[in-house]
């Protein structure tokens, strides 16, 4: 009984870390949210240098986002997390990025800083924007919850804006969860640029 008994737990042992070496060399998957193509600006390239000086900043993710692992939902109260599909960079890092390439694009504009930006920088607006979900469900659809504001010079309030997005995913798997990401972000950068140059018209008009 004894002998049997060791013979179990050998299996049991050997198939463990047959389990552990299996997730071990078990390739991770990277992915990134990229900017919009130069043709889905909205104004030639040449015209950025007349573009407004806009910081952007600060950008700020809850903290439940601030993994390398791709979060989605599993439940409305539980997240699940994917271990072998991660991030590239931090994604607020990337999120951020992103976005700023997109306004330089659709504003357009050449004078786009990030938080922070140097003290000698003279800004005509300013974009703030809090991420308060960014996630999805896989074969489901992303959810991207935000408050965005735009600020003057003086940095006093020009505009506060909450926004709830949907994009479905059209797939299984994490890539295209973040296929579905990406293109949140897209209608948040046009959301941001359409208000800014709407803003810029008016200054133009009073001067």
């Amino acid at each position: 009984m004894r002998l049997m008994l060791w013979q179990l737990s050998e299996v049991v042992f050997v198939a463990s870390l047959l389990g552990l070496a299996a997730c071990a060399n078990t390739p991770s998957r990277f992915y990134m949210l990229n900017p919009l193509s130069p043709s889905e600006g909205t104004s030639p390239a040449s015209q950025a240098e007349r573009g407004p000086t806009i910081g952007l900043g600060p950008i700020n993710f809850p903290t439940y986002l601030d993994r390398p692992q791709i979060v989605s939902r599993a439940s409305r109260h539980q997240l699940a997390l994917g271990e072998f599909d991660r991030w590239a960079e931090p994604l607020q890092e990337n999120f951020s990025r992103v976005l700023a390439e997109n306004l330089s694009l659709l504003i357009p504009t050449d004078r786009m800083f990030l938080h922070e930006w140097p003290r000698s920088v003279t800004l005509d607006y300013q974009v703030r924007v809090e991420v308060l979900h960014f996630d999805g469900w896989l074969g489901g659809e992303g959810t991207l919850v935000a408050r965005w504001s735009i600020l003057d010079q003086a940095e006093r309030g020009l505009l506060n804006r909450h926004v709830s997005l949907n994009a479905p995913t059209g797939g299984q798997g994490y890539e295209a969860m973040v296929v579905a990401m990406n293109q949140m972000l897209d209608t948040l950068s046009r959301d941001i640029a359409a208000a800014i140059q709407r803003l810029a018209s008016r200054a133009v008009a009073r001067e």
